[in-house]
């Protein structure tokens, strides 16, 4: 499960509830770590259990011991990669342009401004 909420995305892992922040640092980690955004894309599509602990990690800024990556990874696989997947794909996509309107913001801004027309 997953919910995306101005400048976060909420992934649920096992009894865990992950909030990855849009921000730079999480940029230059996962650029870092796949060399870029489309190599994290690529590997994300993949359902690469890696790939999504990694996110995770640079998303919601972790700092974790190997056995503590492991667990998160043994968490992701239960879960279900496929599952989790999704909601960092969502999240790695928006790292793109993170100033970006959800939908909710769009639609809106829609029927504000057909309102207005209406006066």
């Amino acid at each position: 499960m997953s919910k995306t909420d101005h400048g976060t995305v909420d992934v649920e892992v096992g009894s865990e509830i992950h909030t990855l922040n849009f921000n730079l640092k999480a940029v230059r980690s996962i650029e870092r770590f796949f060399g870029g955004i489309n190599p994290a894309l690529a590997e994300l599509q993949k359902f690469s259990l890696t790939a999504a602990a990694k996110v995770i990690i640079a998303g919601a800024n972790l700092t974790l011991k190997p056995k503590e990556v492991e667990a998160l990874e043994e968490a992701i696989y239960e879960q279900g990669v496929g599952e989790v997947t999704v909601p960092l794909i969502t999240f790695v996509v928006a790292l793109l342009n993170p100033a970006a309107k959800t939908e909710e913001e769009l639609e809106k801004a829609a029927e504000t401004g057909a309102a207005k027309g209406k006066k």
